[in-house]
């Protein structure tokens, strides 16, 4: 049995009209919800309910919207959102529209970005603190990495083994925070 090769074009035409169409229910529910505000409790609290929904809806929608875009590029990848950290992955390949393997990416960070960093310690604190924003990394394909399997949840964020939540770039991000 052949696999079905999505059409992420097709998807993303689609969903820029229902995206057009939630965003105008959401502001006529925030026109209603607005217009009631020295109405009764329950209906307020009802009107509010229906803002916040079709709130949370668009969000959905324009994650979804971003990820087909992102898949539309030649070159894919996803980062696995740590704490404070974030490690950059390759798409290796897109088995589904809610599952994608992946590969981790080798990053060292550049000598220059390097010494920047080392000069932009200030004491204070418990130790001190870095300015992470000077942070510049080199990446690199590392084929003895093993390739990871992450799944598009429900709420429409995608996750890895361990509850590791990822997020699809258009660019490798990797991202260390000196300050712990």
């Amino acid at each position: 049995m052949r696999k079905k090769k999505i059409n992420h074009q097709e998807i993303l035409n689609k969903l820029t009209v229902d995206y057009d169409s939630l965003k105008k229910e959401l502001e006529i529910a925030k026109k209603a919800w607005l217009d009631n505000l020295n109405g009764d409790q329950r209906q307020r609290a009802y009107l509010y309910d229906v803002y916040e929904e079709k709130g949370r809806e668009l969000q959905k929608l324009e994650r979804e919207i971003r990820f087909h875009q992102i898949m539309l590029q030649e070159k894919k990848y996803a980062s696995a959102l740590y704490w404070s950290d974030i490690h950059a992955y390759e798409i290796i390949e897109e088995k589904s529209d809610k599952v994608i393997l992946v590969r981790r990416l080798k990053a060292t960070i550049k000598p220059e970005s390097k010494k920047e960093l080392h000069d932009s310690f200030v004491p204070g604190g418990f130790c001190g603190h870095y300015d992470n924003d000077l942070q510049e990394w080199n990446f690199e394909v590392n084929e003895s990495n093993p390739i990871e399997t992450i799944r598009k949840h429900k709420n429409g964020l995608w996750y890895g083994a361990g509850n590791l939540r990822f997020s699809i770039e258009s660019e490798p991000r990797e991202y260390y925070d000196y300050n712990f």
